[in-house]
């Protein structure tokens, strides 16, 4: 399987730390993605969290990627309670970092419950984002990305590397 993933520029939310409890951070957090007028977070896709800065120089690293086939990244954010785990760990160990998220769209492949997962898999064993633990199976096909638009701190390419050498 081959994917091409589009990624957003970045989108700024605040420091969890401005809250005294992890379920306010998540309430506020949740808050700020229903209000947040963006048309990425109006369809399926991929999304994740990155804890760093943008300015004078980007330093970013990768908290959480998840993604959703079958509904909106917002309706996954919002309504979804399984996210709680993850998000409690951002709250706990990035109070003070400046927080992103970056949507990505999906191209070259169907956005089926099952494609979405085995990306998202295969991104979080590419990228061991801090937040999360790795897949309890692996995709069973090798996955290559590529990754366009405002992709970093992703590589351009993941699955291709013993290729190329």
């Amino acid at each position: 399987m081959e994917v091409k993933i589009k990624w957003s520029e970045p989108i700024e939310v605040f420091k969890p730390g401005k809250y005294n409890t992890d379920e306010k951070f998540i309430e506020h957090l949740r808050k700020f993605i229903e209000e947040y007028a963006n048309s990425d977070f109006e369809k399926p896709g991929l999304f994740m969290f990155l804890s760093g800065q943008i300015k004078p120089v980007e330093k970013l690293s990768v908290v959480i990627i998840e993604g959703t086939a079958d509904h909106t990244i917002k309706e996954r954010l919002v309504k979804k309670k399984g996210h709680v785990r993850e998000l409690k760990c951002l709250y706990k160990n990035y109070k003070d970092e400046n927080l992103f998220i970056k949507i990505g769209e999906i191209e070259g492949v169907e956005q089926t419950p099952e494609n979405v997962q085995i990306i998202v898999c295969s991104l979080i064993d590419y990228v061991s984002p801090s937040c999360m633990e790795p897949c309890p199976k692996k995709p069973e096909e090798k996955v290559i990305i590529i990754n366009e638009g405002n992709f970093s701190p992703l590589k351009e390419v993941y699955g291709k590397e013993e290729e190329e050498e």
